[in-house]
C-alpha cells in the first residue's frame, strides 16, 4: 500500500449511539493509554490507518563536536574541494543541519549512509527563505554526500567566523543529535489530514471542541526525520498542487534557545522519488511562526 492509499479509504467512522453533546464528549480508550472522546474516538478506524514510522532527534548544546557527527550549526564534513554554499550576496551560508545518515535508524526510503546538510543564509532576517519561491535555493542550500566523497575533507573554516557571530541565527550555538525511532498518527495540520474527519457534518455541535481535541492529542512537534509536520500557521502544501505529494524530510522546531521568529518551525519537503535518487536539489522550505 503506497503512503497515500489510505486517505482514498473505504473505512467508515463508527457509529455512536449516545444522544447528548456531554455524551459525545465522555472519555474512553480506543487503545490502551490513549484518551480520547466518544466522538473523536468514533474515528479510530481511520486514525489508525494513518500510522506512520518516523525518527525523532534530541539536540544538546555541545562545543567540541567532531566533523563528521549529526549536529545543528558548528562545522560540516565536507570534500576538501568542494566549493563551500554562498548566499545571493556571495557570504558563506550557515550550517543548519547535518545528519550523518549512517547513525540514524533504519527509515524506508530514507539514506542508511552519507552526510545530508542542511544551510541557510546568515545574514538573512527571514533566515533564507524565498516565499514566491520555496525551491529557489538562493538563499538556502540542500547537500548530500556519500561517506567517500569526503575521504579527503575540509579542516579550516576560519572563513565562517563572521556567519558564525551573527544575531539573525535560530540556532545560535552547536548541538549535539541522537535519534531515536518513533510511531505517530496523523498530524493535525498536515496536508494528509485534509478531508479525514468530517466534524461538521457528524457532530457540527461540538466541532470546534473536536478540532481542539484532534490538536492536543495527534501534533507532529519536535525536531524529527520523515512522518507528519507541524506548522503555526498552514501547511503550503494544501495550496500547490506541485508539492502535495512533498513528504517531510526534515523538521528543526522551537525549542529552548532554539527559535524561529516567534516560537515558530522550520520544515525540509522532498518528493519521494527525488529522495530515492537523492537528488536535494529540489527540496521545498518552510518556516512559519505565530
Amino acid at each position: 500500500m503506497g503512503l497515500f492509499d489510505f486517505f482514498s479509504r473505504k473505512d467508515k467512522p463508527q457509529a455512536v449511539p449516545v444522544n447528548s453533546d456531554q455524551e459525545l464528549q465522555e472519555k474512553v480508550e480506543p487503545v490502551p493509554g490513549l484518551k480520547l472522546s466518544r466522538a473523536l474516538a468514533s474515528y479510530w478506524p481511520i486514525i489508525e490507518k494513518t500510522r506512520l514510522s518516523y525518527i525523532s532527534i534530541d539536540a544538546t548544546p555541545k562545543e567540541d563536536l567532531a566533523l563528521e557527527q549529526s549536529k545543528f550549526g558548528h562545522f560540516p564534513c565536507m570534500p576538501i574541494d568542494f566549493e563551500y554554499p554562498t548566499d545571493i550576496a556571495g557570504r558563506p551560508m550557515y550550517l543548519l543541519a547535518q545528519i550523518n545518515c549512517k547513525e540514524l535508524p533504519e527509515l524506508s526510503g530514507y539514506p542508511s549512509s552519507g552526510y545530508l546538510q542542511f544551510y541557510i543564509s546568515g545574514f538573512d532576517d527571514v533566515y533564507g527563505i524565498d516565499f514566491d519561491d520555496p525551491q529557489s535555493q538562493k538563499n538556502f542550500r540542500v547537500l548530500y554526500f556519500e561517506e567517500k566523497d569526503v575521504e579527503n575533507y575540509k579542516a579550516d573554516f576560519s572563513f565562517l567566523d563572521e556567519v558564525l557571530e551573527s544575531d539573525l541565527l535560530p540556532i545560535p550555538k552547536p548541538y549535539a543529535l541522537s535519534f531515536d525511532k518513533k510511531e505517530e498518527y496523523i498530524g493535525a495540520g498536515d496536508v494528509r489530514e485534509a478531508g479525514v474527519f468530517d466534524f461538521e457534518k457528524r457532530f457540527p455541535s461540538i466541532e470546534d471542541d473536536l478540532r481542539e481535541e484532534l490538536f492536543d492529542n495527534f501534533q507532529s512537534t519536535g525536531h524529527k526525520i520523515g512522518g507528519y509536520a507541524n506548522f503555526t500557521q498552514e501547511d503550503p502544501r494544501l495550496y500547490k498542487d506541485q508539492f502535495k505529494d512533498y513528504i517531510l524530510l526534515l523538521q528543526i522546531d522551537s525549542i529552548d534557545e532554539i527559535m524561529w521568529g516567534d516560537c515558530g518551525v522550520a520544515n525540509f519537503f522532498i518528493h519521494p522519488d527525488d529522495l530515492a535518487r537523492k537528488d536535494f536539489s529540489k527540496v521545498m522550505y518552510n518556516w512559519d511562526c505565530s
